[in-house]
């Protein structure tokens, strides 16, 4: 990573080793990530963009599966999103900020030297195909994770829309609907900590600005059609979040690869681990990003300047 530094985890959730965390310049300003280098030859480079209420701590263990597999990967918190960089204001926080930022992590990560493989996951997704009709020459592939192809209201509570045009106070109770069950004190288990703490630290704008678009953003599958990009469909057979016969007529619109996890609900990076990367890595193989065992002349992986981690931005 070339415009990088090491910093300190957010939360006391354990960082898997070989994990680094960094932060990356971007628009928005420093957002911190996660990168997970290739054990043995590189086979490819995979983004990962987080969805609402996410950050990239939603894939801590997860990247190892792809690293295990040949390839490296990095995650990071969007704009707003636990300790990434958070503009104040709203205008801060509309699409084509996200993309914004997503575009400039991925030349960072040497994507206009060697493509790389683009996997969005809910909100996510909806900037990964945003990102990817914008500039689609800097991305091998697009993996579509539990991310429907329009604007959905079913999966987000029903307080949403008369909280948006309020102040903190609506804010706050819109955090009480997206977590209802989440604890107000310190917990003992450290994932359940880092969870709680996430709550606390993201933006209001941040949800309020990502609830806009998840309940306005109009369908591009056409779009993403007309860019001949190859793209990977893929959801729980219990997801919740969008209605699943709304994939069905977007992979056919698409052309794309389409696999459904059984037993997944909206995270299976977390239910079913295995069989998640099994089927990211058996698309990925199908569209070969970078030569195995050849890195980007731009940086290698894991590079990053001789320094003290510190707290992230």
């Amino acid at each position: 990573m070339l415009h990088s530094r090491p910093c300190l985890p957010f939360g006391p959730d354990p960082v898997p080793q070989g994990v680094s965390v960094l932060a990356v310049d971007s628009p928005a300003g420093e957002l911190t990530a996660l990168l997970s280098p290739a054990e043995g030859g590189e086979k490819g480079r995979v983004l990962v963009i987080p969805g609402f209420t996410g950050s990239k701590e939603d894939f801590t263990h997860f990247l190892p599966l792809l690293a295990r597999a040949g390839y490296t990967s990095l995650a990071y918190s969007q704009r707003g999103q636990a300790d990434s960089a958070a503009p104040r204001g709203r205008s801060s926080y509309r699409l084509e900020n996200f993309v914004g930022d997503a575009l400039a992590v991925a030349r960072d990560l040497g994507a206009q030297t060697s493509p790389v493989h683009l996997l969005g996951h809910s909100f996510g997704g909806v900037v990964a195909r945003a990102a990817l009709i914008a500039e689609p020459g800097l991305f091998r592939s697009l993996t579509l994770f539990s991310s429907g192809p329009r604007a959905v209201r079913a999966g987000l509570p029903a307080l949403l829309a008369p909280v948006l045009p309020h102040g903190r106070l609506g804010h706050a109770m819109l955090r009480r609907a997206l977590h209802p069950d989440m604890p107000r004190t310190a917990q003992a288990d450290p994932r359940l900590e880092m969870l709680r703490q996430r709550v606390e630290s993201t933006s209001d704008d941040n949800l309020v600005g990502i609830a806009r678009i998840l309940t306005t953003y109009p369908d591009t599958s056409a779009d993403l059609a007309a860019t001949a990009v190859p793209v990977h469909v893929v959801h729980g057979s219990e997801d919740p979040m969008w209605p699943p016969e709304w994939y069905g007529p977007e992979v056919r619109v698409l052309g794309a690869t389409h696999t459904v996890i059984p037993g997944a609900q909206h995270s299976a990076q977390i239910e079913a681990p295995q069989a998640l990367a099994d089927a990211l890595v058996g698309f990925w193989a199908s569209h070969p990003g970078t030569p195995a065992g050849q890195s980007s002349p731009a940086s290698t992986p894991g590079s990053t300047p001789a320094s003290t981690p510190a707290a992230c931005p």
